[in-house]
Parts: structure tokens; sequence; C-alpha cells
């Protein structure tokens, strides 16, 4: 049986690494690549259920933020 999570991936330009989070979980791993933390967390999910005692409720949800004129961002996003 399989099961997909959510994982969120950010890049930290100021660490040169990428972080990756899973919020039903409330796991994470940093690694240099994007790749390699997916594999991480794969494992690390892996063994957090192989020895899970607990178990979250977690939701992703999106909320309106009003930006200022002078607001510059760019936003990057892409599923797996």
């Amino acid at each position: 049986m399989t099961k997909d999570f959510t994982i969120l991936i950010e890049e930290d330009y100021g660490s040169n690494n990428i972080c990756a989070y899973v919020p039903e979980l409330r796991l994470n791993v940093v690694g240099d690549t994007e790749e390699e933390v997916i594999i991480c967390v794969q494992d690390l999910i892996q063994t957090t259920l192989e020895e899970a005692t607990q178990t979250f409720v977690s939701k992703i949800v999106t909320v309106p933020v009003k930006l200022p004129n002078n607001a510059k961002f760019t936003l990057y996003s892409s599923a797996v």
C-alpha cells in the first residue's frame, strides 16, 4: 500500500541548501539538492511510520493578503 504525502520544498539561498517539510508528520530534512531531500524525506517518512505512536491532523489553507503597491517578490511554485 502507498500513501501520498504533501511536502513543502524551499530553497534557502542564504545557506545554499534545500529544505523539505512534511506538515502531516511534522518532519523536515535539509540537503544540498532537491533530489537529495526528496530521497531523505521518503526514508524519514518510512522510518517514522514504522515507529509511529501518534498521528497529527494537518491542513493547508490559503489566505488572501493585500499587498502594498511597492511589493517586490517572485513566487516559484511547482508540483513534483
